[in-house]
């Protein structure tokens, strides 16, 4: 008589007994966090999103422990971001930014996550122009883009800066940026401004300093495009 049957019965049946009720706990404990990282997303949300600063300022505090624990998707980051970047609170952005830069210093996983938002918003282009036709130029020039080319790009402020350049140069200041710089001085090139890439990402300590998707456009001393005008 065959003995091994009957037990290997009995040993499969008391595994099924433990592993059923482990796999519901598991399931439980699952949806448990799950629901609870959720809560704290929503409850982040309401306090950055709230008409009081300092409701606002606990937002933010909370959006840097959520980081700090690895439980702030990329996509409500860079909706974060968005939305401090239109806010009536020019402090939100900034502050945000900072949350971000603590947080990457303790996950380095942060770093990864702030970059990637970053490339989901619109890139920043800080103008620096030798007087007032060139700074109308600028404005002008964008009017012309295609919709889909000046949606993807906003000047936060105008410099006035005198240079010995002729030419207008567009700066990158991260290797990483620049495949869309080239992507931003063809945009220009296409509206009548010739403007030129200048890499800046192996001067020293300049990386370092640079915000991802952050650009600077530097006006020489030659001609604006007579498209300016038109």
């Amino acid at each position: 008589m065959d003995v091994s049957r009957p037990l290997r019965d009995t040993l499969l049946q008391l595994l099924a007994t433990v592993m059923i009720p482990l796999s519901v706990a598991g399931t439980g404990l699952y949806y448990t966090r799950w629901q609870q990282n959720l809560n704290d997303l929503k409850t982040m949300i309401d306090l950055v999103s709230d008409q009081n600063p300092e409701k606002r300022k606990y937002g933010v505090a909370m959006f840097e422990y959520l980081l700090k624990n690895d439980k702030v998707p990329v996509e409500f980051v860079a909706a974060q971001l968005g939305y401090a970047n239109s806010s009536s609170d020019k402090e939100l952005l900034p502050l945000m930014e900072q949350a971000l830069v603590k947080a990457s210093a303790e996950n380095p996983k942060v770093e990864i996550t702030f970059r990637q938002a970053l490339e989901r918003l619109p890139s920043r282009v800080f103008v620096h122009t030798q007087d007032d036709q060139q700074r109308f130029c600028v404005r002008t020039l964008i009017s012309k883009m295609k919709d889909v080319d000046s949606n993807s790009l906003v000047v936060p402020g105008f410099a006035r800066a005198t240079w010995s350049g002729e030419g207008h140069e567009l700066r990158v200041f991260l290797a990483s940026d620049l495949p869309r710089g080239k992507e931003l001085v063809k945009m220009f090139n296409d509206v009548g401004l010739r403007v030129t890439l200048q890499d800046l990402s192996t001067a020293d300590g300049v990386a370092n300093k640079a915000r991802p998707n952050t650009f600077e456009l530097w006006f020489g001393t030659d001609a604006v495009p007579a498209s300016c005008s038109n």
